[in-house]
């Protein structure tokens, strides 16, 4: 009578399993291993890229120039500072979802200093007036102090995104699409300057102002926030910052 051979057994308080157990282990902690490692490679080409924007949040640094409130909030520096990019002119808002603080109002044309904190993308910068207490007007600059002409590049039609630039150049991810638009609509309702994002093939995308064409501040249907829309008017280059000068917003047909 032939004995039966049984199965190996592996009792857990022996120090060696047996041969053939010890074997499929390893190929199962492979596989598993090999799987995860595919996995995490696949997830992480499908993530988006790296956002470029960045809010310098609770980080306070002191501005100083000539702040002018039309055809945008700007502030022309008069002292450098360090940064990335060495912007001429910087977008001002105000603390949360608004645009430039009542406290900075008024003053459009003069020497101004103030403490705030930085938001920038590429080689657009803003500033976040946040510290009221920390605002100083220092009376009417030099000659070669205040802005040259704006460089008019002249008609254009443009169709972008309508984005809240506040958002965009930093304080939130994503800050495009559907997602963000009840964001948006309240950034822009409460001040932000907005923004054409004009995307080319590739995906990557330049942010043109939008101001109204007589220095102004262009009316719209904030509606129309987050989706793709059509502008056409005087292209200008104030400085380093590109604005489009236009009477209208309209959202393109069949577009979001």
């Amino acid at each position: 009578m032939n004995r039966m051979e049984l199965p190996e057994f592996y009792v857990g308080y022996h120090p060696t399993a047996p041969s053939s157990l010890a074997g499929l282990n390893r190929n199962m902690a492979l596989t598993v291993a090999l799987g995860m490692a595919t996995l995490m490679a696949l997830g992480g080409g499908l993530q988006n890229p790296i956002d470029r924007g960045a809010f310098e949040f609770g980080v306070r640094r002191v501005f100083e120039g000539v702040l002018y409130e039309t055809p945008l909030p700007v502030l022309r520096l008069t002292a450098p500072f360090l940064l990335e990019t060495e912007a001429a002119s910087l977008l001002l808002v105000g603390f949360g979802k608004s645009g430039i603080p009542r406290f900075a109002q008024g003053h459009h044309g003069k020497k101004v200093r103030f403490e705030g904190s930085l938001i920038h993308r590429d080689n657009m910068t803003m500033v976040e007036m946040n510290a009221p207490e920390s605002f100083a007007v220092l009376g009417d600059p030099l000659p070669e102090e205040e802005r040259p002409r704006f460089e008019s590049l002249g008609e254009a039609t443009l169709v972008g995104e309508l984005v809240d630039t506040k958002c965009f150049f930093g304080v939130m991810r994503p800050a495009t699409g559907k997602v963000h638009r009840a964001c948006a609509i309240r950034c822009l309702s409460g001040g932000v300057p907005p923004g054409l994002l004009i995307r080319d093939s590739n995906g990557d995308g330049v942010v043109v102002m939008l101001a109204g064409p007589d220095g102004t501040k262009l009316e719209f249907d904030i509606q129309l926030a987050a989706r793709v829309v059509k502008a056409s008017g005087i292209l200008e280059m104030q400085e380093d910052i590109p604005v489009l000068r236009t009477r209208e917003v309209k959202l393109t047909e069949g577009r979001e």
